[in-house]
């Protein structure tokens, strides 16, 4: 184990740099399933792939061992109430998404409405990484809403709506 000082600074350090806000979400029977996520990134645009990074102790990524689509709904910034909803911790999976605007992505997952914009991914490969588990999807559909409206931050442990242009 790390020593605690050093895991805090790196945690201090790791949240200088503002990062955009995302909801991964999935459907395991009927129920559907999400969280808030901010590591996230595209891996190759040839063929398109993209990672997640979900803490492998929690529900959700319990939910996305049971199937092999998700979605990943970038939040704009006027959806800061969805990040905090679907960031608290203990939230509990079934339901959580009854109360927010959601549209169906081609393989059926849930879709944040107005979110600024989305991805439709099939998990192609799982890696273990520490806490963590990285999910590496090839992405079957996508679609952005443009400049506007502009997209949620997290940065120094808050979230953020940019400057305008």
């Amino acid at each position: 184990m790390s020593d605690p000082a050093f895991v805090d600074a790196y945690r201090s350090t790791a949240q200088d740099f503002p990062r955009p806000v995302a909801v991964i979400a999935c459907r395991r029977g009927s129920a559907r399933h999400a969280i808030t996520v901010d590591s996230f990134l595209d891996v190759s645009y040839d063929p398109p792939t993209m990672a997640v990074s979900i803490y492998g102790g929690s529900r959700m990524a319990e939910s996305l061992e049971l199937t092999d689509t998700c979605t990943l709904s970038v939040l704009s910034a006027e959806q800061k109430g969805i990040a905090q909803w679907l960031g608290e911790p203990a939230q509990p999976l079934r339901g959580v998404l009854d109360s927010i605007e959601t549209v169906e992505a081609p393989s059926g997952g849930p879709v944040i409405a107005h979110s600024v914009a989305w991805f439709d991914l099939r998990i192609v490969e799982r890696v273990t990484a520490e806490t963590h588990e990285l999910l590496i999807c090839r992405v079957e559909a996508c679609s952005s809403a443009g400049t506007t409206p502009p997209p949620l931050l997290h940065w120094a442990g808050e979230y953020h709506r940019p400057a305008p242009r």
